[in-house]
This record gives C-alpha cells, structure tokens and sequence, in this order.
C-alpha cells in the first residue's frame, strides 16, 4: 500500500514537472519575441529624432532668413515713407491754392450725388451717381477732365430742371406691377402719367403711381395739360420733388376722420342722421299745414283737415253761446291743435344739447386710453397715443358738428310752428272779435239767448 502511494506521488510529480517546462519554453518565446519588438521600436524612435532634429535645423535656417528679409523689408519701408512725404511736399508746393479747389470739388461732387440719386433725371439719365461716388471717394487729384465732366452734369441738370418733357419709362402701380408707360416729367418737381401724378422712387430708381390722388381739381391740370396746345399751361408742382404729394397718402379722409371716432362718434352721427331726417320730416309737414291753413283762410267752404278748419267748425258749434263761452272754446280748440304741431320739437332740441356731451364723454374715454398707453409703454413713441388722442378730439369735433346744424334747424322749425300757431291765435280772436261786434250791435238778441 505504501509503495503505491508513493507510486502515484511520483508520477503526479512527472506529470506537474512536464506542464512546468512547457511553460518555460512559452515564457522564453515571448520574452524574446518582446525583446525584438522593443529593440525595433528604439530604432524607429532613433530615426524619428534624426529627422526632427535636422527639421528643426532646416527651420532655423528658414528663421534666420525671413528676419533678415523682414529687417530688410522695414528698411525699404522707411525709405518709401521718406519718398512718399517728399512727394507730399512737392505736391502741397505744386498745387498751392488748388488744393482748396479739390476739396470743394470733391465735397460738392457728393452733394452732387446725393441730389442726382433723387433726381427725375435718373430715370433715364443712367451712370451719373457711379462717377460721382468716384470723384468724391478717391484720394487721387481729380484731373481736368474729370473736373470737367463734373461740371457738364451740374450743366445738364440746371437744363433738364427747365424742360417739360415726356417720354416712355417704367411705373410701378399701387400693386407692385411695373409697366411701361408715357411719363411726362415737369422740371424736376413733377410727373404725371396719362391721367394720374407720379413720384420718382430714389430707391427703386423707377417712377411709382401715388397712392392716394390729389383731388379732382388738382388732377384736372393733367387733361388741361394733354388737351391744350397753347406753350403756357398752369400745371400743379411739389417743391419738395415728391415729398408732398407722398405725404398724400397720410392725410386721412373724412371716413378716416369718422373711423377715429371710434363707437360713440356713430352713435353722435347716428343720432345727428336720424334728428336731421326727423326734422326735415316736421318741417315739410308743418309747411303742408301752413298751406292747407292759407288755402282755409281764401276759401269759406269748413275743411276739418287743417288746424284752422277745426276751429272755424268749433267756432260755427257754438257761436250761438255767450262771449265767455266762445273763447273757452276757441281757447280750447287752439290747444288741441298744440300737440300736434309742436310734437317732437322738444327731441330735435334735446339731441342738439345731448350730442356736445356725447363728444364730451368720448373725449374723456379717449383721454383716458392715452394715459393707459403712457402707463404702458410710456411717451417715448407718440403714434402710440395717437389713436387715444384722436378720439378724444374727433368726438369733440363730431358732437359739434351735429349740434350746430341740429341747432340752427330747431329753431326754423320751431319758428315755423309758432308761425302757424300764431296764425290760429289771430283767426280765433278775429272770430271772437266778429261776434263780440255782432252782439254789441243786436244786445237784444243776445240777451234773448242768454
């Protein structure tokens, strides 16, 4: 038992023993193999340095070059500085008072450009504002022809500015659709297509349709103009070459005007409409009265549908009574009359009173709206409290404009009333007058009837 004990311990030893050397062998490969890698990367190291050091020796020779070129450089650049400031000199010597001339030129050559941007004559005078831009930009002396040629266009435009002349070039519309058209150009302050005025957009360098028109009796100088052939016709100009005619389209209309107003500037319009229809309503009806009473006092036949007729028939029921009883009833009759003639007199002069104060309250909401934008957004842009003020002066505006007329038509209409009033008045104490004659000429018969 103990020999194969110890059987087994040696060949488990023998077995351990083999893997021990097939281990070794491993671990001597591989270090050799590693020795030969690290001997290949140290060359490769080696020869990288080589080369980085032979860089670095070509780079300082390049450095080394360019210091020299710049020092060489800056030598020469202190000589030219030296030959430019001598020329300098000479130039300042040789042009003595030109050099204020060219200056002059130059400054006038740029406002020269600035006016000729906006000028009519761009629109079919091309090229001007380049050379100008040139002159008045370079630093070179401007030479004769130049100086020259400067002078030719200020030439040219003091002539086109006294020519009326037309001729086709391209308009643009309301709509941003551009279309050859006949243009006729007045000086330089006006232009005017077939029927309408135009403005010479410096922007777009094209002449463009004005939004807004002048009125009727402005653009009859367009067809005056066209149907003439007299050598003087008067014809309408903007100074400002275009800004007031473009100006136009700012100006609010009267529906603009209206608009402003806002909701109690309708109701002030509706109202002032509707008092004014009324009004004309009453009149016309009280002139029908007057004439059907005129036509009643011409003629002795009783009509009932007139206000005298009724008294006359009042009269004639009861002028077999006593005097007393006569002019009650006259006085009654009269009254009778008064609803009818005065009805709505007293809301035509309400509304003439109402509408001022309708302005008044739009006003003060107008007010109150442009403090609120103040509170907002402050006082710094003005279109912002525009809107607010607007209303405040447009209700104003419109409450009067109601009330005035509202006012004057009142009063005709209500002299008109009283007129007729004061008509019945008179028949009735002429009726009463006759008969109170009538019995003090026959006393007895009166007395017989009471």
């Amino acid at each position: 038992m103990k020999n194969i004990l110890i059987l087994i311990s040696l060949i488990i030893f023998s077995v351990q023993a083999s893997e021990l050397d097939t281990l070794l062998k491993e671990v001597k490969i591989d270090t050799s193999s590693q020795v030969k890698l690290d001997k290949q990367r140290e060359a490769n190291f080696l020869g990288d340095l080589n080369k980085a050091k032979k860089l670095l020796k070509d780079t300082k020779r390049s450095l080394k070059r360019e210091k020299q070129k710049t020092l060489r450089l800056k030598k020469e650049f202190e000589e030219q500085k030296i030959i430019i400031a001598n020329y300098n000199k000479k130039l300042e010597k040789n042009t003595g008072s030109l050099k204020n001339l060219f200056a002059i030129s130059k400054q006038e050559a740029r406002d020269f450009s600035s006016l000729v941007k906006t000028s009519m004559t761009s629109s079919y005078i091309k090229g001007r504002d380049v050379f100008l831009d040139s002159f008045s930009s370079s630093n070179s002396v401007p030479s004769i022809i130049e100086l020259r040629k400067l002078w030719k266009m200020y030439l040219e435009e003091i002539i086109e500015s006294g020519k009326t002349l037309s001729y086709e070039a391209a308009v643009v519309d309301v709509h941003g659709a551009q279309t050859k058209q006949n243009v006729t150009r007045v000086g330089l302050f006006s232009a005017f297509d077939q029927d309408e005025y135009i403005r010479y957009d410096d922007s777009l360098q094209e002449f463009v349709k004005i939004m807004r028109q002048p009125n009727s009796s402005s653009k009859s100088y367009i067809s005056d103009y066209r149907n003439t052939s007299d050598e003087l016709t008067p014809m309408l100009i903007d100074p400002t070459r275009g800004v007031l005619f473009n100006m136009l389209k700012e100006k609010a209309t009267i529906s603009d005007r209206i608009n402003q107003g806002g909701i109690i500037g309708y109701i002030i319009l509706f109202l002032g409409a509707l008092t004014i229809l009324y009004a004309i309503y009453k009149y016309l009806k009280l002139v029908g009265e007057n004439n059907k009473i005129n036509k009643q006092m011409k003629n002795k036949e009783i009509d009932i549908k007139n206000g005298l007729g009724r008294i006359l028939a009042s009269f004639e029921k009861h002028k077999d009574k006593n005097i007393d009883t006569i002019e009650s009833k006259m006085d009654t009759a009269i009254l009778k009359e008064l609803p009818e003639i005065q009805s709505g007199l007293p809301m035509i002069k309400l509304v003439a009173a109402v509408a001022p104060l309708l302005g008044l309250l739009g006003t003060v909401t107008g007010m109150i709206e442009t403090f609120q934008s103040i509170t907002l957004f402050g006082t710094g842009d003005p279109k912002l409290m525009a809107g607010g003020i607007s209303q405040a002066l447009m209700t104003t505006v419109l409450g009067l404009v109601v009330a005035i007329p509202v006012l004057f038509i009142y009063n005709i209409v209500h002299a008109k009333s009283k007129k007729i009033i004061e008509i019945l008045t008179q028949q009735s104490s002429v009726l009463v007058a006759k008969q109170l004659e009538m019995l003090n000429v026959a006393p007895d018969e009166y007395r017989k009837n009471i």
